[in-house]
C-alpha cells in the first residue's frame, strides 16, 4: 500500500512539475546548460572537476584595458579589475581563428581559463 501511495506521489509530482513547465517555461533550466553557464553572462567562474585528483580551473570574462607584459589587465561586468597571466605557449582564438597575444586589444571581450595558480591556457576574445 506504501509503495501504490509513494507512485502516486511521485506520479502526481511530475504531472504538476509538467503542468508549471508550460505555464511558466522562465521557471525551467535552459536547454544547455553549459551555454547557460558559461557563455555571455559569465563574469567568472571557479570549476573543480576530480579527474585522477583534484583540479581546480578559474575562469574569467570581461574587457581588457591593457596588456602588460604577458598579462591581460580585464574588467568583469560586476566591475571587478582582475591581472590574469597568460602562457606563452597558450590557445588564443580571435573570433573564432588562431590569433597571437599581439592581436589582443583594448576593448575586446576576453573568455580566459587557468589551472589552479597557472598562467591562462586558454583565450577566447571578440573583437569589438
Amino acid at each position: 500500500m506504501r509503495t501504490r501511495i509513494a507512485i502516486l506521489g511521485v506520479a502526481g509530482l511530475l504531472a504538476v512539475n509538467g503542468v508549471l513547465l508550460v505555464a511558466q517555461p522562465g521557471l525551467a533550466l535552459p536547454r544547455s546548460l553549459a551555454s547557460y553557464f558559461f557563455g555571455p553572462r559569465l563574469v567568472r567562474a571557479e570549476v573543480v572537476l576530480r579527474d585522477d585528483g583534484i583540479r581546480q580551473f578559474r575562469l574569467d570574462r570581461g574587457r581588457v584595458l591593457r596588456t602588460p607584459g604577458s598579462s591581460l589587465l580585464i574588467r568583469e561586468a560586476d566591475g571587478t579589475v582582475v591581472t590574469v597571466p597568460v602562457a606563452p605557449d597558450a590557445t588564443i582564438l580571435l573570433d573564432g581563428r588562431p590569433a597571437t597575444f599581439g592581436e589582443l586589444l583594448r576593448g575586446m571581450v576576453v573568455k580566459t581559463v587557468r589551472e589552479g595558480g597557472a598562467a591562462a591556457s586558454d583565450v577566447r576574445a571578440q573583437s569589438r
